[in-house]
């Protein structure tokens, strides 16, 4: 349970709500509770952030304050990256993006962070609406692999230690970290009609690939012998990163209930092997949560009716949700989640590359900007993922490896949580070379490495107390 600390803050109207979440999502990590009071009443102690620090009692922690930030808020603005500073920290060069005279402003930093305030005021989206890698502050200043609000909070740590105020490491279930595996189950079956018509047409007779005969025969064989081979691919994966996973722990594994459109591949939810594979997760204390159809990241109805025809399949209400081809709109999104009952998001992260595209490996609450209110919705920041590491980033197995590790050891520097997220392909080598190889590997590190390793709805039920296995 979080240690209360008086906070008083003296800022504009319109900036206090922004203020207030971004101070409660620094210092909840600290094992701190904010309760906001006016400035007569910090006494001899507490935290304030404001246009006026003079005069406070010599045991008030001042959070430094920028006009600038606040100025900058109010008129919903881009960022200027000329305007960052940068801190040498902790071996790391950091980048304050707000600060003054008076010092560093961490609060406004870290919101406009938290609360992807860049996807509100950037208006660039790729082929899919999604918020391009490229477009953001983090590809300019080169800070994608930092966590850059964790280093925020260390600082504001150093800053309460000096006045004396006792700060946790939190813990997940005596762990110093935690590590979320999370399967998205994009396809049930392999070797559908449209895959076969590609091999044959479009790979052999009209060379889509452009690669000599030689190959082309080459290829053709491997898919008569993959084809041949008893069983499904597909469903052989799920079964088997079941089976390793729950040596370890648990996770989350995404299902589709429905599709609307050529990016989706439906698949039925009465056959034997749905039916058998949900159980058997089940079993293991596994999650089961909703992957929406393509267009369910701005359509209310049908992300309702998928969330639904997911209950029905395993007898409770699902909490967690990542959208397919991780489509998000800040200002739609999380709306219709919310709306929709679920709890959970798991759906930031970048689709080009592995990084932080919030700064931060904690959970933390959406902010609504528009509305300018925080919202009951968590997000459980996506640290990287399969496709991006090898189809996007174009790293082979020992550099997919380690560029997953470099970046899982700063979610245990900071006690956060690396969320990471394979699809069910692993092991089928034509077309996924490797990825087998790197999903046992980082399961088996983080395991070595002490980690929490548990499904995102038990991980964020140990963040909060609360939970969130819902009947």
């Amino acid at each position: 349970m979080n240690s209360k600390i008086p906070v008083c803050l003296e800022v504009g109207r319109s900036y206090r709500p922004k203020a207030e979440y971004s101070i409660r999502m620094l210092l909840g990590s600290l094992g701190l509770g904010p309760i906001f009071k006016s400035r007569s009443e910090l006494s001899r102690g507490g935290l304030y952030y404001g246009h006026h620090p003079a005069g406070l009692h010599s045991g008030v922690t001042v959070c430094s304050f920028s006009n600038r930030a606040e100025e900058f808020f109010d008129h919903s603005t881009s960022l200027n990256p000329t305007s960052v500073k940068w801190r040498h920290y902790s071996g790391y060069n950091i980048p304050i993006l707000f600060s003054s005279e008076r010092g560093e402003d961490l609060v406004a930093s870290a919101f406009y962070w938290l609360s992807g305030w860049q996807e509100h005021t950037v208006h660039s989206r790729d082929q899919h609406g999604r918020f391009p890698h490229k477009a953001s502050l983090q590809s300019v200043l080169n800070t994608t692999h930092l966590p850059v609000v964790e280093f925020y909070r260390d600082i504001l740590r150093e800053k309460l230690a000096v006045a004396e105020v006792h700060t946790e490491h939190r813990t997940w279930s005596g762990k110093n970290w935690a590590f979320c595996p999370t399967i998205d189950v994009d396809y049930l079956r392999h070797w559908r009609p449209g895959m076969i018509y590609r091999e044959k047409v479009l790979y052999f007779l009209l060379n889509h690939r452009k690669v000599n005969m030689s190959r082309r025969w080459r290829r053709l064989f491997q898919f008569i012998r993959s084809y041949c081979t008893p069983g499904d691919a597909f469903q052989i994966a799920l079964k088997r990163m079941h089976r390793l996973i729950r040596t370890y722990g648990s996770a989350t594994v995404f299902l589709k209930t429905a599709a609307h459109g050529p990016n989706d591949v439906n698949y039925r939810l009465d056959q034997i092997f749905i039916q058998n594979i949900v159980r058997e997760l089940q079993s293991d204390h596994f999650e089961i949560g909703l992957h929406p159809s393509y267009h369910a990241y701005s359509h209310p109805k049908y992300l309702r009716k998928e969330r639904h025809a997911l209950t029905k399949l395993v007898g409770i209400s699902p909490v967690s949700v990542r959208q397919h081809f991780l489509r998000y709109e800040p200002a739609i999104t999380p709306q219709i989640q919310m709306r929709a009952g679920f709890r959970i998001d798991s759906s930031l992260g970048f689709a080009e590359c592995a990084g932080f595209r919030n700064g931060t490996c904690l959970p933390f609450l959406k902010f609504d900007c528009a509305r300018n209110k925080v919202l009951d919705l968590w997000e459980i920041p996506l640290l990287l993922m399969d496709g991006a590491l090898f189809n996007r980033q174009k790293y082979n197995v020992d550099e997919a490896v380690q560029r997953s590790v470099e970046l899982l050891k700063l979610c245990k520097k900071f006690g956060g949580i690396g969320v990471v997220l394979w699809h069910n392909v692993i092991g089928e080598e034509m077309d996924y070379p490797g990825w087998a190889d790197h999903f046992e590997q980082i399961i088996k590190w983080s395991s070595e490495q002490d980690a929490y390793i548990g499904s995102l709805r038990d991980t964020l039920a140990l963040w909060t107390g609360y939970s969130y296995d819902q009947r």
